[in-house]
């Protein structure tokens, strides 16, 4: 098949592309702010240009893990985040859709309050934050307008990459410079690998997988102990993580607490060692 990553340059687009490829799978990746060699620049606040950029192309996936991630700049900024969440991506779908294209689009997590997790598929969305309500405007939009899309919702992604989007990536530079890094206790999730959510996702196009899809991984843990088991599986001083509270920080965006995501669907319940190498 012939793919379209929009992001390609992130987390989870470097990702995908990375094992697309390696599958033998014919690859076309965009990137917005952060260039790379292998991929194309595109801005898809502008919808001639998206428009343009799929004329040019004969796609059967389009993927989209771009977003306007940084949740307290969406809360400072919203209608940044409309433009990015919202406006965007459903640019993307439209142009996608009326090429006969398949629509992949990485939600988050944040689309829950926190009350009551953790949640699947047929639980409420919830938001309570500017970020959590855009990524559920998109989410509805699709169901409701474009045929056969693929909503995957995954949680605190993780990865080896040395990456300053990547969580890991940042905890490590910080302990290597013997930093104390304050991690909250009070933060609930299910950290999902990049590698697994990759995996998890090709698998559930190839299965023509329809609708809203939970992808995350196994065990649910608070920032503190992820942040904690991240020093002890590099070599580092876990005295340097210092607990915290979420109120500490005094952030604009409200985060969920009692989150965290899992599937009802048992073939994409992610299996440490059989879908993925854990890091820690």
């Amino acid at each position: 098949m012939q793919h379209v990553i929009i992001g390609a340059s992130g987390q989870v687009g470097g990702h995908l592309h990375r094992t697309l490829t390696r599958l033998g799978e014919d690859v076309t990746g965009t990137y917005y702010q952060h260039p790379e060699p292998s991929l194309i620049k595109l801005d898809i606040t502008r919808r001639q240009d998206v428009h343009d950029f799929f004329d040019a192309l004969k796609v059967h996936v389009v993927w989209i893990p771009a977003a306007m991630a940084n949740v307290d700049q969406c809360q400072r900024e919203p209608e940044g985040s409309y433009l990015h969440n919202v406006e965007a991506p459903r640019h993307v779908a439209l142009s996608a859709a009326k090429r006969g294209a398949r629509v992949v689009f990485f939600s988050t997590d944040y689309v829950f309050d926190g009350e009551n997790g953790p949640y699947n598929e047929k639980a409420p969305v919830h938001p309570i934050q500017v970020y959590g309500q855009h990524k559920g405007e998109i989410e509805q939009y699709l169901l409701t307008e474009i045929s056969h899309a693929l909503i995957i919702r995954p949680a605190w992604i993780y990865s080896q990459d040395e990456n300053p989007r990547n969580f890991v990536y940042r905890v490590v530079e910080q302990l290597k410079k013997k930093n104390p890094i304050k991690a909250v206790t009070d933060q609930w999730n299910t950290p999902t690998p990049g590698e697994g959510l990759v995996k998890m996702a090709w698998q559930a196009v190839q299965d023509g997988f329809e609708g809203i899809l939970h992808i995350a991984g196994p065990e649910r843990l608070t920032r503190y102990e992820l942040t904690r088991r991240i020093a002890r599986a590099f070599g580092y001083d876990v005295n340097l993580i210092e607990p915290v509270t979420t109120e500490s920080f005094h952030l604009p965006a409200p985060r969920p607490l009692n989150g965290g995501l899992v599937t009802q669907y048992a073939p994409y319940r992610m299996e440490k060692g059989r879908d993925f190498t854990p890091l820690f």
